[in-house]
Formats: C-alpha cells, sequence, structure tokens
C-alpha cells in the first residue's frame, strides 16, 4: 500500500484510483504505526470492507483464525466499529457464497442472513473488547449495528425494491448523524444491506447492471455484489463483452489463480508496475474527456479621456451659461498660478 502511494499521474494520490480522503489518510499513518496498532483514522464508507476478500478466497472456508484475520486487517485502516465489522462480514459472506450453487442464494436467504447476523455479534463482541471507543456518544449506539440491521434485513427478503430501499435508509439513519437519502449512499451500513438485499433477490448469474443502476458509490456496490457472484457463480460467467479489452486480464487471471492454489507463480508482474500502467493510462484517457480551455480575445477599446470634458462645455448661444463657464475657468486658471508659485517658494 505504502508504495503505491508514490508516484502516479498528475491530481492521483500515487496510483491509486480512488479520491477518498480516508484512503490517504490511512495509508499515510501507516508510516508510522505499528501494525499491531489499530489506526486512529476512523471511516465507515465502506472503502475497506473488500480488503477481506483475498483472504477469504485464500482460506476458502470460514474459521476463527480467518475472522481474526479480517478483524485485524479492518483495524490497520479504520477504527470505526462499522467499517470493521462489515470487513468480517464480508469476508465470511465469500465463503458463504463460495460453497452455494446457482440459485441457493435466493432460497437460503434467511439462513444466510441469520448465520452473518451472528458472526456479526462475534466480530462486535471481539472488537469491543479490542477497543473502547463506545465512550463517545455518536458511536455508542452503533454497538450492534449490524448484528440488528441484519436481522431487520431479513424482513425484507420477498418486499418490493422501493420498500427495500426505503428501509435501508431509514435504518441507517438511526445509527448515524448524517443525513441519510439514498441506500446506495456512501456509507456502511447502506451499501452492505443494499449489495445483501440484491444478491439474495436476483435471479440473473452475473446481471450487475441492475444493481448499478442504483448510482452513487457503484464501484463500492460493483466489488461487493462481484466478489459473492463471482464466489457462486465463477468466472465462467461474466459476459464476454466484460472480458474482452480488459487492461491487466492476464495478470489478474494469474492472481486468481494464485489464491487458489495458495502459491503465487514468478511470471507474476508486480503489483506497484500494474497499477502504475493502469493509472497512467486511465489518467491519459480522462484527458479526452476533460473540456477545452476557451481563449479569450481581448480586442482593445479606444478611450476619449477629453470627452467628459467638452461635453460640459456649455454653448455660447446660452450666454448666462457661458460667462459662467468663463469665470469658473478664469478662477481655475487663477488658482492654478497661485498654487504655482507656493510650491516655487
Amino acid at each position: 500500500m505504502q508504495s503505491l502511494s508514490k508516484g502516479g499521474p498528475e491530481n492521483h494520490f500515487g496510483v491509486f484510483r480512488s479520491s477518498e480522503s480516508c484512503l490517504w489518510k490511512a495509508v499515510a499513518l501507516l508510516e508510522d504505526q505499528p501494525i499491531a496498532e489499530p489506526t486512529p483514522q476512523s471511516s465507515a464508507t465502506a472503502l475497506f470492507t473488500s480488503l477481506s476478500v483475498p483472504l477469504a478466497l485464500f482460506h476458502k472456508k470460514w474459521s476463527k483464525t480467518l475472522a481474526t484475520q479480517c478483524l485485524d486487517l479492518a483495524q490497520i485502516f479504520s477504527s470505526h466499529p462499522q467499517e470493521v465489522v462489515a470487513t468480517v462480514l464480508n469476508g465470511f459472506l465469500v465463503t458463504r457464497f463460495l460453497n452455494l450453487q446457482e440459485g441457493e442464494p435466493i432460497s437460503q436467504g434467511k439462513e444466510i442472513l441469520q448465520e452473518a447476523a451472528e458472526i456479526c455479534t462475534q466480530a462486535e463482541r471481539e472488537y469491543q473488547g479490542r477497543i473502547n471507543v463506545f465512550e463517545d456518544d455518536s458511536i455508542a449506539k452503533s454497538k450492534n449495528a449490524f448484528s440488528r440491521t441484519l436481522e431487520g434485513l431479513i424482513l425484507q427478503l420477498g418486499k418490493s425494491e422501493k420498500e427495500a430501499l426505503q428501509w435501508i435508509v431509514d435504518n441507517a439513519s438511526a445509527y448515524t448523524k448524517r443525513e441519510i437519502r439514498h441506500a446506495s449512499q456512501g456509507f456502511v451500513l447502506t451499501l452492505m444491506p443494499l449489495a445483501l438485499h440484491w444478491m439474495l433477490n436476483q435471479e440473473n448469474s452475473f446481471l450487475l447492471a441492475s444493481i448499478f443502476k442504483q448510482g452513487r458509490e457503484t464501484e463500492k456496490l460493483g466489488a461487493l455484489t462481484g466478489a459473492w457472484s463471482g464466489a457462486v457463480h465463477g468466472a465462467q460467467v461474466i459476459p464476454e463483452n466484460l472480458k474482452t479489452g480488459l487492461v491487466n486480464s492476464r495478470e489478474i487471471r494469474l492472481r486468481g489463480e494464485a489464491l487458489f492454489q495458495r502459491r503465487m507463480k514468478k511470471e507474476i508482474k508486480p503489483l506497484a508496475d500494474m497499477e502504475t500502467a493502469l493509472t497512467a493510462k486511465e489518467s491519459e484517457e480522462a484527458k479526452r474527456y476533460q473540456p477545452k480551455e476557451i481563449k479569450k480575445i481581448l480586442k482593445p477599446i479606444a478611450i476619449d479621456f477629453w470627452e467628459d470634458e467638452e461635453d460640459i462645455v456649455p454653448s455660447k448661444e446660452d450666454r448666462a451659461q457661458w460667462r459662467k463657464f468663463q469665470k469658473e475657468k478664469t478662477k481655475s486658471k487663477r488658482d492654478r498660478r497661485k498654487n504655482l508659485l507656493d510650491d516655487i517658494v
């Protein structure tokens, strides 16, 4: 992570393609922060929840060891209880979906959520034993936020999308001071339930477009639902049009195989080099769509500074005004001469 934070094109944090401040804060803190200690950076945007996916794919089965590793990894980047618990939850869900066949997520939706709620309860208990952040009133009410959320999500299975989305918004609002208006808003207690509701209700194998239509945090929703859908259906169901022209497709495939085999091949390109090239390419492509600067051409404007004075000279036909003008003019000249003599003296 530290090597990826160096270099990169203009207006980028290293070679990262995320613009969230919590990312560069968390990575910057790695230099002086012991790995064993939780980070002081506290965010709950669901940015770090996908860190547990490689761990889950490596272990393939849920265990106390995997749960501890997910918890430890999450605390390196965020100390917020909801972000930490969500990272553990994501690791569990990946292993859970790995053992399902197509169609089973819908039929076993209730059981999956019940198991997930229990995992969250254990993670919340473990987290509370490690860090006492609940002295803060703003965080205290989120002690069991995820376990309660998943218990409530069970009741939303089978309901219409509109009803479920409104429940997600209302539920998340009860655990935060921020204003929650949309289920796809950048908050872990909206994005994780939204992705889970989609996963346990969708009937198609890999139609992620139906979740992307929610807008806003599509990258995070795609990371969550993509990992779960891939765990259930495998890479073979990804449409060819999405795989064609995929940058670094060979490297992605090799890394997937390495996770499965628990062994990295020598010919794999270093991650920093791969990401540097990809970010540079993305930055160059983005420049083509930026609006061109319009150069304004300033035309010279002729200004007649004597115009105002000419306008105030009265006509000779108006004798009274002309006489008054001449007197003022004579007086003005006399005053100028007097001032000139005073300056000389």
